[in-house]
């Protein structure tokens, strides 16, 4: 079997002959295999790479087994850990279950126990994190973790219960319509409709019948009275996207619903009540559209009441990872494929790249990825990026034209987050999408400082 398709374990056991002996047993059962004779090796090649399971002895030299245990799942806690001992007794494997050790064996015991507890606490991680992921994404409520997306999640919690009209703007493909889904499950309005209406993809003759309804034989082929979007999402939410493209007459209706909350069918003259909430998006600059006069200055003051702006993908880079993470499950899950991760290259390219069609562009390529990978590994290729990746910065600053390895390039971009960070190890972390403790050995690694206030 390639080693790219085996579950990843990590051994931590002080008897070089027992832990080499159980790497050997089971990279012969379809296990990658590190081994670790202590704490702080273990630590270190943790936050080096990424593992499926962990073997853990209980007595070690300096910090011992449930320190350990208590490190690792302080840091990682969904990964599955075993712990064994040739001395415990029921209180030990009590205590180590207590923390959260998925199961305990006392040595001596049959490799092969522990080949088939491993393969079932993989398996079972994986349906865990992808049930996880799954409805993380079906409720369509992460919105990113960066400071930036923290910002917004917290003006989503304001803005949520009351029925204010929100306008929403930002790029194509920055999530607006699932914030507005967000706003809308989190507003008293949840029980009612969620109604989205792309009025940009609307033929111009048709928005206001689309958007208001029409009355039988109001215009030629209208056979019969018709309910617009606003009578469809009584009681509950009215999401207009690109509201930019709306039509100037059908922008005087519209200013109308936000005055009266009334509607007028096409073609009718009886007002008709509706309780709508209105959420609205766009990409275009209003506000220059108002100067040009192609969009109504008073319509602009009411739909305003509440923005919320979303920042482009390239500006909070550290939500790229999770969000590439989350996507590759999903579509890992739907095309039946066992793709569980992205090599470091390619996350290192998914890193670089500019995403000038924001989310929906990234998920596009992680979709992509998924289809073409011939693994379980996603490689560069597989992505679709231009060969010569708009990056933000240059990883290494040469004068020749020689090649760059990886390890360069990684330092490179780790020592230049940490400048633009000012040295705090914190910020610097966020920024490269990895935790404190991976910044740390990758810093001690390649010999660089930070400031100590940052640490």
């Amino acid at each position: 079997m390639d080693g790219e398709n085996r579950s990843r374990i990590l051994i931590v056991d002080d008897e070089k002959n027992l832990r080499e002996s159980l790497g050997e047993y089971l990279a012969l059962e379809g296990f990658a295999c590190e081994l670790a004779a202590d704490g702080q090796a273990a630590l270190g090649l943790l936050g080096a790479s990424v593992f499926d399971a962990a073997v853990v002895d209980l007595r070690l030299p300096g910090m011992d087994g449930l320190e350990l245990l208590s490190a690792i799942l302080s840091e990682w806690p969904s990964l599955p850990l075993v712990m064994m001992s040739a001395h415990g007794g029921i209180a030990d494997a009590v205590e180590a279950m207590k923390r959260g050790a998925v199961d305990y064996l006392v040595k001596p015991f049959d490799p092969a126990e522990l080949a088939v507890r491993l393969a079932r606490a993989v398996s079972e991680r994986k349906l865990v994190r992808a049930a996880e992921i799954g409805r993380r994404l079906s409720g369509g409520s992460w919105l990113g973790d960066s400071p930036a997306m923290r910002s917004v999640a917290e003006l989503v919690g304001k803005v949520a219960p009351i029925s204010s009209t929100v306008l929403v703007t930002g790029e194509s493909g920055t999530g607006k319509e699932v914030v507005a889904r967000v706003i809308h499950r989190r507003s008293s309005r949840a029980d009612g409709p969620f109604v989205p209406v792309n009025l940009g993809a609307l033929p111009e003759g048709l928005v206001e019948s689309e958007l208001f309804g029409h009355e039988k034989g109001s215009f030629t082929g209208a056979d019969a009275r018709r309910q617009g979007y606003f009578e469809l999402a009584s009681g509950g939410t009215l999401f207009l996207d690109e509201l930019g493209e709306m039509p100037l007459p059908a922008q005087v209706r519209l200013l109308r619903v936000l005055q009266d909350r009334v509607i007028t069918r096409v073609g009718g003259s009886r007002p008709v009540p509706v309780d709508v909430r209105i959420i609205a998006a766009t990409n275009r600059d209003l506000e220059a559209a108002v100067r040009d006069g192609r969009f109504r200055e008073d319509l602009y003051f009411r739909v305003n009441v509440l923005r919320i702006a979303l920042p482009p993908l390239r500006d909070r880079r550290e939500d790229i990872v999770p969000l590439a993470g989350m996507f590759l499950s999903r579509f890992a899950r739907e095309t039946g494929k066992d793709v569980t991760g992205f090599a470091a290259e390619a996350l290192a390219a998914l890193g670089r790249y500019r995403y000038p069609g924001n989310i929906r562009e990234l998920e596009n390529a992680v979709e992509r990825a998924v289809i073409l990978c011939d693994g379980p590994l996603v490689r560069p290729a597989d992505l679709g990026f231009p060969e010569e990746l708009p990056a933000t910065e240059p990883a290494v600053d040469r004068a020749s034209d020689e090649p760059v390895s990886i390890r360069d390039a990684e330092k490179a971009a780790v020592a230049a987050a940490l400048a633009r960070n000012g040295g705090h190890r914190e910020r610097t972390a966020r920024e490269l999408g990895i935790t404190r403790r991976t910044l740390l050995t990758k810093m001690k690694e390649y010999g660089l400082t930070g400031d100590a206030g940052g640490a």
